[in-house]
């Protein structure tokens, strides 16, 4: 009997993991669409920004305004992605916690505790608890 429910745990873990993997197939697909759509968006609107500097300035002042507008604008990027690796990196990194170990852990000495306690207490508790929660609104 235990060797089926493993055989069936481990037919649903490789399930999981297939459906996770078509998951993120999906959302590499539909960000590469969306960074294609937003690159063809940003072109066309850099040469209606050009066209637009070409009615008052003359092609090379129009083309440098451009670039050095789009190199600006990659400094700002290129600052304001170093503050926020500099501040992920100062960041502690949290030790990773088994969720069934700390369930088990917190409630382990209330389920003992709850053996000891008399039905009508636990039924009074759990009253209080309800009336509690419906009073919130």
């Amino acid at each position: 009997m235990n060797a089926l429910l493993r055989l069936l745990a481990v037919g649903r873990a490789a399930a999981s993991v297939r459906s996770q993997a078509k998951l993120a197939l999906l959302r590499t697909a539909i960000g590469a669409l969306l960074a294609i759509l937003v690159a063809v968006g940003m072109s066309f609107l850099v040469a209606a920004g050009y066209m637009l500097l070409r009615r008052d300035f003359t092609g090379p002042e129009a083309a440098g305004i451009v670039g050095g507008s789009f190199l600006l604008l990659a400094l700002i990027v290129a600052i304001a992605g170093q503050i926020v690796l500099r501040r992920q990196m100062r960041q502690p990194v949290a030790p990773a916690i088994d969720p069934t170990a700390a369930t088990m852990a917190a409630v382990g000495p209330l389920i003992s505790t709850i053996g000891s306690v008399s039905p009508a207490v636990l039924a009074a508790a759990v009253a209080g608890f309800i009336y509690g929660l419906r009073g919130k609104k």
